[in-house]
């Protein structure tokens, strides 16, 4: 079905055509009829899926041009993520030139954004927490008019205790607001909020049950206890990437990163991290989503949201502390239908991490590297050791142990009673030797006397 369907103005069916959007995704499909009847939504759905056109559509629609006046606030923790949807605004408002905007987030001249907030009020804000709530409070921003009010990656929000600023901004906001939240993960910390603000909310989850996208095979990469760079640079010369991202837990960790490619000839990586100051970092997430960088290196500021096309390959060095990290992480890949790798380097110290991924429903293939090459593998599980209580073994430990628990403690004890639990293991390992060396000559023995009697 086409997007005709939902009774666009004219200037939203003519932007869709000139991005080329030509059939809804299963998230716009159930959310868009419902924020443009006013509907409260909290939705959850994958990254790639199409979340940010599913509330954009609908609330640009919206907008009454006659009305000069804040109509639309959209939230998003991270500046780079405000600055893609500004970026998703603007193609859509190509064709409506009466809807004024603005984008506001930290790192930016305050003062000129105070200067332009005194002659106009934007129709829509897109911005972050933290500067939104310094623009309101020195009374810039009248946000208190909009009709409409998105917070997107509403856990990350949570995660990065901007949940004061955001309590503060809808406590002043007319309580006729239309509030829609959107994550890929909704975590039960988050149900409080839910309940004060959005206790008639309708709960979309488009999920499907599962923890990432179908179109991402999520890959481990057993190390073998070698160092990192060397599985790495393996990594690197076996995969043909389209763009790879590669993640790291911390930002003094992206020069390692990026050292390792200069090894390889590689010299043209972008970085994406806090190390970089704001003019740096804007700069930095144009020109990677403008497609300049074939080789990535970023912390987890660019693991949520950012959408750079034709991302075919994702690499996390390690793990992040916060799981649901590694789920936005390869969430990088696999977008719009495209099919995509993630890759993890697989050690003794992130096992339980990954365990605790697969709990969550995460599906790892196996692979190992075999003369160079990288080939798909199976993991050999351990089987667990027969315990028998009454086995000669167990049955002398037993007296053993109950033999000193009886005896008045003294000193060397503990030695002791080691020294006699070790020659009773020895006794039955020879006792077993035995037994084996009996059973092998008595089969020499059978097959002799078969071959003389068979002649």
């Amino acid at each position: 079905m086409s997007f005709e369907k939902f009774g666009f103005k004219k200037f939203i069916n003519d932007a869709l055509k000139s991005i080329n959007f030509l059939e809804p995704t299963s998230i716009q499909d159930k959310v868009i009829p419902k924020i443009k009847k006013y509907n409260n939504i909290v939705a959850q759905a994958h990254t790639g899926t199409g979340k940010t056109h599913a509330f954009l559509l609908p609330i640009l629609n919206n907008i009454d041009i006659l009305e000069k006046k804040v109509q639309a606030v959209i939230i998003t923790p991270t500046r780079e993520l405000a600055r893609q949807i500004y970026a998703n605004v603007n193609e859509i408002l190509n064709f409506n030139s009466e809807i004024t905007k603005a984008c506001f987030i930290g790192g930016q001249d305050i003062t000129k954004q105070q200067e332009s907030l005194s002659k106009v009020q934007p129709m829509v804000v897109v911005g972050t927490p933290s500067r939104l709530k310094e623009l309101y409070e020195n009374g810039s921003l009248k946000i208190t008019t909009t009709k409409f009010l998105v917070i997107d990656e509403f856990d990350m929000i949570f995660d990065l205790g901007f949940i004061e600023e955001i309590d503060l901004l809808l406590s002043r906001i007319n309580e006729n607001v239309n509030i829609s939240l959107f994550s890929a993960t909704l975590p039960n910390e988050l149900k409080p909020f839910l309940v004060k603000y959005l206790n008639n909310a309708l709960f979309i989850d488009d999920s499907k049950n599962k923890p990432s996208n179908k179109n991402i095979e999520h890959a481990l990469i057993w190390t073998k206890n070698r160092e990192n760079q060397t599985v790495f640079n393996n990594l690197i010369s076996s995969i043909n990437p389209f763009i790879v991202m590669i993640f790291v837990n911390r930002k003094d960790q992206v020069k390692n990163v990026v050292s390792w490619l200069k090894e390889l000839d590689i010299t043209n990586v972008g970085e994406l991290h806090a190390g970089l100051d704001p003019r740096m970092r804007s700069s930095m997430q144009k020109r990677i989503q403008n497609n300049e960088f074939k080789y990535i290196v970023a912390t987890d500021i660019a693991a949520r949201g950012l959408d750079i096309n034709g991302v075919s390959h994702v690499i996390s060095i390690d793990l992040p502390n916060d799981l649901s990290y590694y789920i936005h992480r390869s969430g990088r890949t696999g977008r719009n239908n495209f099919n995509g790798q993630s890759f993890v380097l697989h050690n003794s110290d992130n096992q339980n991490s990954i365990d605790d991924l697969r709990k969550i429903g995460v599906e790892f293939v196996n692979y190992k590297f075999i003369e160079n090459k990288l080939v798909e593998t199976t993991i050999k599980t351990k089987k667990p050791k027969f315990y028998n209580p009454n086995s000669p073994g167990e049955i002398a430990s037993k007296k053993v142990v109950a033999k000193y628990k009886k005896d008045k403690v003294k000193p060397g004890y503990k030695k002791k009673r080691k020294a006699e639990l070790a020659e009773i293991k020895r006794k039955i390992r020879r006792d077993h030797i035995k037994e084996n060396i009996s059973k092998i000559k008595k089969a020499k023995y059978q097959k002799r006397r078969e071959e003389i009697f068979e002649d």
